[in-house]
């Protein structure tokens, strides 16, 4: 609360004790109102008691309300006064009536009201308090209510905003206080797990952390070692928290539940205790959603941290008013035309973007795609009219849906075509459009966006149960019969080594959704109980759950995943494992799909979490995707290549078709030979039908990766067919002020590089030139060899020259892995002391090594360098620098490697050193 809001508050505080009738509250609020908003309010203008931009209050006198919405002067204040002056004024300014926001106030309690469809609803009465004051300071700033946008969200919860920066300091402070505390408590052990398999930024310099923490609105008071990482937890917090409470309000706006407001229920809430009971209950435990058919909407509970914390009496007051205060920001908004007005195009995706600073999000390989390129990805499968309807789509890394919303669209259009009810869409919708992430954070995003996207379809089929498939779920390690165990069980390890749930279940039991989900919730019931296993096999089949045999048969294997959870709880660590596994299980019975689209990330082997690496490396030997080339081994293959073979593998169906965004280096690079094999299993072939090269037009901003769009399809025993359809997309040619083409290095023509992320699909095209070319294996006798990119004709034209030269030998050439401080400038020399001055190039590198810096060094040690396509062209070399490099070695095999260590020494090269 700013200075100005503080003292108007103040001031009608203080008139409380003296109002006696509704004029006196009317003046004090009138002025307390002024105060805050440093304006002049407009009284009684035409009969309304105050009104200001679209917001019309209506006054009663001092405490008529009697605090209950069906007193004789609310229903007055509300039904009789504020349903006919929001018609009129609306009328008169040629606005609708949904843009205005009404309010009934006694001086004592206040009330939030909208007029729709010529009938008015109103919120739950809320006591004065200094945050229901806010909330009508803010509704008289906001004009409108406002939509929720992207940048309406950065500006009201961003790390520039008073709501959002207060919110994450109270969460920061929380979570330092919890993470200092000795013993092996409970959100210690969340954020650890957390930690561990979401939260590991690689490579970030000095000067790249400076910078994320200058961008970021809050401070951590805890270990300096986990200062990023906690950051991000805290910020991942608080956009889950804000997500669910978006969810929880276009529910109730669109008349699918009972109340029309959960956020102002929650206002209502008068005590600390009470607040953060429901925030439990309704929110983080999901019940708010179960209670409209929503099932399992809110399932991951490492999030819900933050109400752990609120135990200590301190945190637990400064928590809740940052609570309340961010549902007060979060009332002025507009819940019931996201979708009508377009606005819902995974807006979540753009405010997080906007919330993690860039940097951050590269350094995790949160690289998001742009609207544009989903709709050109989806639109690959070539699906028309009635295919939309049936066609099964699964996008196994979803994020925050992108992928989703764009089948989502697709398949509403046919059914609106097909003149399908809105029962038979939802059904549709909801059986044929999944989504897998590992991330517990996408997984909610993209739930929500799933929800904005059938909102409207919900309201229409009112006591319907839906549950969406967006599952919390591995795409490349997923529940399976060990290869070399038992086949009749199905063992899969869960969460890090804090954690460390090794799952055996019986496969009967696994494959069996519906049952397992009976199973998993008697059993989460038991374990909030405290049960020991034997009453719960009792229990399983008391409840007609199991059979007398099936337990008996099952019981060993039950006990032992049930005891693993049991002892979990018993360090306060509950609530959380039998639902992940039901996500994870869910995802081995879903079936196949005739379509698999999406971007998997696009992170090296060797960045992934240890663990994981450890748990995923048997799934990625069993299809031999690694190089055969021992110095380009799975260190340097791309997460995405091994996810094309597993989610083509596990949830393809046969002559389905697949399209990925990845990177094109798979195609040519020589440590990605193994996905170039296209073995699935003994029988199965990932086919390659085509592939969009756009490694030119840099359509990821603020990624410097190699975009391609592969579509690939699944066949027994199948075989590529060379040539293959590869095509070139180039920008279109810059013009100069004449009209004439501009001129580029080496005469060529100079093109538009960079695409902006917010153009559409066809204004993109526009802007492109899309050059068909060929891709053929180099060689016919290496399996998994890489591809050659030419014109049409000219591979075979050029057959001559592929095979073993007789003659001289191929050379790679250098790499460095660290451009900036190998490749230099030199801008002196002294010939006595056989030294040069050289001067870094820090932009060369992904690396941010900070400013130029300026050395002396020995020559011996530096070769001219030619830095392939940008200096060698077709029958000239044309150097765009004259670059030297640092070569202290003359191989990469140990040998070279153990000779370059001994002639370089402190002794022998001290300036180089």
């Amino acid at each position: 609360m700013d200075a100005n809001t503080k003292k108007g508050y103040d001031l009608i505080n203080r008139r409380r004790r003296q109002w006696t009738n509704e004029e006196e509250v009317r003046h004090a609020w009138m002025k307390g109102l002024e105060e805050a908003l440093q304006i002049d309010l407009d009284a009684e203008r035409a009969r309304r008691d105050s009104s200001y931009n679209n917001v019309v209050i209506e006054f009663k006198g001092p405490g008529l309300f009697n605090g209950s919405d069906t007193s004789p002067k609310f229903v007055e204040a509300t039904v009789d006064r504020l349903l006919k002056y929001i018609p009129r004024l609306a009328s008169e300014q040629g606005l609708a009536e949904e843009d205005y926001i009404g309010i009934a106030i006694d001086g004592e309690h206040l009330s939030f009201a909208q007029v729709q469809g010529g009938k008015i609803t109103h919120q739950p009465l809320m006591p004065f308090t200094t945050v229901t004051f806010q909330m009508v300071v803010d509704a008289l700033r906001a004009n409108f209510r406002r939509a929720i946008t992207a940048e309406n969200l950065a500006e009201d919860f961003g790390h520039l905003s008073h709501t959002g920066r207060e919110f994450m300091q109270e969460l920061s402070n929380a979570l330092a206080e919890a993470l200092g505390q000795r013993g092996n408590r409970k959100i210690k052990m969340l954020f650890e797990e957390w930690s561990t398999l979401y939260g590991q930024a690689a490579d970030l310099s000095i000067q790249q952390r400076k910078k994320i923490n200058g961008s970021l609105g809050f401070d951590f008071s805890g270990s300096t070692d986990i200062d990023l990482p906690a950051k991000l937890f805290v910020t991942h917090t608080f956009h889950s928290l804000l997500m669910k409470l978006i969810a929880a309000e276009i529910v109730a706006a669109h008349g699918m539940a009972s109340s029309t407001s959960l956020i102002h229920e929650l206002l209502a809430l008068g005590s600390d205790d009470a607040l953060i009971d429901a925030l439990r209950s309704d929110v983080e435990d999901g019940g708010f959603f179960s209670a409209v058919g929503l099932h399992g909407f809110v399932e991951e509970a490492i999030f819900s941290w933050y109400l752990d914390a609120t135990t200590k009496k301190s945190i637990r007051t400064s928590m809740c008013l940052a609570i309340r205060t961010l549902l007060a920001q979060l009332s002025v908004y507009r819940f019931d035309t996201i979708k009508k007005t377009g606005r819902s195009r995974d807006v979540l995706r753009d405010f997080y973007q906007d919330l993690v600073p860039e940097e951050l999000r590269k350094s995790l390989g949160e690289f998001y795609t742009p609207d544009w390129l989903v709709e050109h990805a989806v639109a690959k499968l070539e699906y028309k009219g009635d295919q939309w309807l049936s066609a099964r789509l699964l996008d196994p890394t979803c994020g925050s849906g992108s992928f989703l919303l764009e089948a989502i669209e697709q398949k509403r259009s046919a059914a609106l075509a097909a003149s399908w009810t809105a029962e038979q869409t939802v059904d549709m919708l909801t059986t044929t459009v999944w989504g897998f992430d590992l991330n517990p954070l996408a997984v909610q995003s993209s739930r929500v966006n799933f929800l904005i996207a059938i909102a409207d379809l919900m309201q229409q089929c009112k006591g319907k149960d839906v549950e969406i498939p967006v599952l919390l779920a591995d795409a490349v390690y997923s529940p399976a019969p060990h290869p070399d165990g038992d086949q009749k069980v199905i063992e899969y390890s869960i969460g890090s080594q804090q954690a460390n749930l090794q799952v055996v279940l019986p496969a009967d039991l696994a494959r069996d959704r519906g049952l397992l989900d009976k199973v998993f919730q008697l059993m989460g019931e038991e374990v909030e109980k405290d049960s020991e296993y034997p009453p719960v096999a009792q229990a399983l089949v008391k409840a007609r759950i199991l059979s007398k045999s099936q337990a008996d048969e099952w019981h060993d294997h039950l006990k032992l995943t049930y005891d693993q959870v049991l002892a979990l709880h018993r360090q306060n660590w509950n609530g959380i494992w039998f639902r992940i596994v039901r996500n994870f299980f869910w995802s081995a019975t879903a079936g196949q799909f005739d379509a698999i689209v999406g971007n998997p990330p696009w992170v090296r082997w060797s960045n992934l979490p240890e663990a994981y690496r450890n748990r995923a490396k048997p799934t990625c030997e069993k299809y031999a995707i690694f190089s055969d080339t021992k110095f380009h081994g799975g260190n340097e293959l791309d997460i995405s290549a091994i996810i094309t073979y597993t989610a083509a593998d596990k949830w393809l169906v046969e002559d389905g078709r697949l399209v990925f965004i990845i990177t094109q280096t798979v195609f040519q690079s020589p440590s990605s030979q193994g996905f170039r094999r296209f073995r699935i299993n003994a029988t199965d072939r990932l086919v390659p039908i085509s592939v969009d090269d756009m490694k030119e037009l840099k359509p990821f901003p603020d990624a410097a990766n190699k975009t391609a769009i592969a579509m690939f399809t699944k066949k027994v025993q199948g075989t590529t067919r060379y040539p293959l359809n590869y095509r070139v997309w180039l920008g279109k040619p810059k013009m100069d002020d004449a009209g004439n083409p501009k001129k580029g290095r080496g005469g060529r023509a100079a093109r538009l590089k960079a695409i902006d992320p917010r153009l559409p699909r066809a204004k993109v095209i526009d802007l492109v030139d899309v050059i068909q070319m060929e891709a053929n294996p180099v060689s016919q006798t290496m399996e998994g060899a890489p591809w050659a990119i030419m014109k049409p004709g000219h591979f075979a034209a050029c057959q001559a020259m592929f095979g073993a030269s007789t003659w001289v030998n191929g050379r790679k050439g250098i790499t460095t892995d660290l451009n900036g401080v190998y490749f230099v400038d030199v801008i002196d020399s002294n010939a006595v002391t056989q030294t040069v001055k050289v001067r870094t190039r820090p932009h060369e590198g992904k690396t941010d090594l900070g400013q130029p810096r300026e050395f002396w060094v020995e020559a011996e040690s530096l070769f001219p360098l030619a830095k392939g396509a940008g200096d060698l062209h077709p029958c000239y070399f044309l150097p765009e620098n004259t670059l030297y490099a640092f070569v202290p070695n003359r191989g990469i095999d140990r040998a070279s490697l153990d000779a370059a260590a001994a002639s370089y020494s402190s002794q022998t090269n001290p300036q180089d050193l």
